[in-house]
């Protein structure tokens, strides 16, 4: 009789425990026709590298918000668009070199160090990645318009295309 208490507590626990894990479905209020995957590369060294995904949609996606989408270890900023008569939720990574690539100058003279900049600090709220996907995988977060339930659905198949080579401006 002593330990009920004990075991209620667990049970409780136990259960509140597993509300919280996000729980993916295979199945969606909208139609993806195929997904793509789109790298590509500035010619300038300054313009940086990246990826451009989308998904074509087949059916009416207006009741419905998406908020983020999961996809190679990054957390991307979705938009809705019209490419071509088509609606098409557009995701885009890019990685700047120019921020990359300036280093500090040493030097004997204090002076000459003048331009240093003290290095980024990791940022405490950023969120960690809370999928395990595959490299052809991605899940997307959406929510029903006046609804505050968030589902998520993963996508398998993302095809990959060519890279796109941007070209560099010309030398005079």
């Amino acid at each position: 009789m002593k330990k009920i208490p004990f075991y209620t507590f667990i049970v409780l626990f136990g259960l509140f425990g597993c509300s919280s894990q996000k729980k993916l479905s295979s199945d969606a209020p909208f139609t993806i026709t195929a997904a793509s995957c789109q790298d590509f590369a500035s010619g300038r060294e300054e313009g940086g590298t990246g990826f451009t995904l989308e998904f074509p949609f087949e059916g009416e996606v207006s009741s419905i918000d998406f908020q983020k989408v999961y996809f190679r270890g990054h957390i991307l900023n979705p938009e809705l668009k019209t490419l071509e008569g088509e609606r098409v939720l557009v995701c885009r990574y890019e990685k700047n070199k120019a921020d990359e690539g300036k280093g500090m100058v040493l030097h004997a003279d204090p002076r000459e160090e003048i331009g240093n900049q003290p290095p980024a600090m990791l940022k405490d709220n950023q969120e960690d990645f809370p999928f395990k996907l595959e490299a052809g995988e991605a899940v997307i977060q959406y929510s029903l318009t006046g609804k505050k339930k968030v589902n998520y659905f993963k996508l398998s198949g993302v095809k990959e295309k060519m890279p796109v080579q941007y070209p560099s401006r010309p030398k005079n």
